[in-house]
């Protein structure tokens, strides 16, 4: 990646607008629109992040093999 950009995004995507996102940064699944901040909880929101946290790291190791 280019300077000051994450080496992992994620970002979900609705109509081509996005709702969420995730990065190797911040390493938190976050919600972008504020109709997803007031419509799910944290629960949902830790649950995301482990998913895109595992995700990352299996793109990391298909990398290595590469």
């Amino acid at each position: 990646p280019g300077p000051g950009l994450p080496q992992y995004i994620e970002v979900g995507y609705v109509d081509g607008i996005p709702i969420s996102r995730y990065d190797s940064t911040r390493r938190r699944h976050e919600p972008q629109r504020e109709w997803m901040k007031a419509n799910l909880d944290q629960q949902y929101w830790d649950g995301q992040t482990q998913i895109a946290q595992s995700n990352q790291e299996v793109g990391r190791e298909s990398l290595d093999i590469v």
